[in-house]
């Protein structure tokens, strides 16, 4: 499922892609939602060994529609600034589409919650890891296996 970019030069390559969403932390989860309207959700994620991560609680409006159709899109801006002088933008964009997977796996879940403390709350690693062990079990874990991934940048 790839889509031509329409200003091919601004594509990034896969490596470049993947570097650029690991310096990010906050993108836009879109699902299907009721009566064929998409619904789009602000998320917090994390990558381990190149795999997005977002975690929830095993409840909700978006959990529902992914139970009900797994397909998604999962877009990010990792930097945006406005040039005034020049009418444009410069930014670096990931989309990410393809299917969630609710992980079961008990090891693989401990890993990517314990790669949200110790990537993103450097200095409360005590703290996070006994929110892990406490909310283990009340906390699902979602997983993107992409279809396509395809990163854009524009330096101005």
């Amino acid at each position: 499922m790839e889509h031509k970019m329409h200003k091919a030069e601004r594509q990034l390559s896969d490596a470049d892609t993947m570097a650029i969403l690991k310096k990010g932390d906050h993108g836009t989860l879109s699902v299907q939602g009721d009566d064929g309207y998409p619904y789009a959700t602000p998320i917090n994620y994390i990558i381990v060994d190149d795999k997005l991560y977002i975690h929830s609680a095993p409840y909700g409006y978006k959990i529902e529609c992914l139970k009900r159709d797994p397909k998604c899109c999962f877009s990010a801006i990792i930097s945006a600034e406005i040039i005034p002088s020049k009418i444009t933008a410069a930014f670096e964009s990931v989309v990410m589409t393809g299917t969630a997977v609710f992980v079961e796996d008990r090891a693989e879940k401990q890993a990517a919650l314990e790669a949200f403390v110790t990537q993103k709350h450097h200095g409360y690693e005590e703290i996070g890891f006994k929110m892990i062990e406490k909310m283990f079990d009340k906390t699902a874990l979602l997983r993107i296996d992409p279809i396509s991934t395809t990163g854009k940048a524009y330096k101005g």
